[in-house]
């Protein structure tokens, strides 16, 4: 994601809701990201793994330029953990492994951080593992699921979870998007009068 589009212009609502979590230390420890494509779900799910890993504590805010800033936005961090579909589905092999790696204690801190990629695409067993794991968390862990079905969560999983909804990204933040994503400009003005989803424009 470029510089020019922020999470506080994409999502102000859950931006500011998670940032006064952050502040008073009232973060739950599973959250549910629910909302079309492109809305901003993993990028603020990576943000938020920033803010509670970053060295810069004298910021209110991630710098995104420590190290461990930049481990996480590129997947090298060893306690910020990101499964997403193999094929089809989310395996209860995958949940497994992710039991395993959290039952030891974080590698550089106590807190260890996961993030499901299109969680509605657990098969039933990866669910049911998952579940047992929400209901007996082991140790300190943030749990981050993001989907654009929520109808397709087991009800038991989202009872869980805190359930934030990210909403349709206004015009002109679609349109710069849209540009982000090398479509000229006519045309994402075009499509961004046909949609308000990034995913289908």
């Amino acid at each position: 994601m470029d510089q020019e589009l922020t999470l506080d212009q994409m999502q102000p609502i859950v931006y500011q809701q998670l940032q006064r979590s952050f502040e008073h230390e009232r973060l739950a420890h599973a959250y549910l990201f629910e909302g079309e494509k492109g809305t901003g779900k993993h990028e603020m799910g990576i943000w938020l793994a920033q803010h509670l890993f970053c060295t810069n504590q004298n910021k209110q805010l991630p710098c995104g330029v420590c190290n461990n800033c930049q481990r996480i936005k590129n997947q090298e961090h060893p306690d910020v953990l990101v499964i997403q579909p193999e094929g089809q589905t989310i395996k209860v092999d995958q949940i497994r492994r992710l039991q395993t790696e959290f039952s030891r204690s974080g590698y550089e801190s106590r807190k260890k951080v996961f993030l499901i990629k299109e969680a509605e695409k657990m098969n039933a067993s990866a669910a049911n593992s998952l579940l047992k794991f929400l209901e007996e968390p082991p140790g300190e862990f943030l749990a981050i699921l993001e989907t654009d079905a929520i109808g397709r969560i087991l009800p038991t999983i989202q009872s869980r979870c805190q359930i934030l909804h990210f909403q349709e990204l206004p015009k002109g933040v679609l349109i710069q998007k849209l540009q982000q994503a090398k479509i000229p400009l006519e045309k994402a003005k075009l499509l961004a009068f046909l949609t308000n989803s990034f995913g289908k424009a």
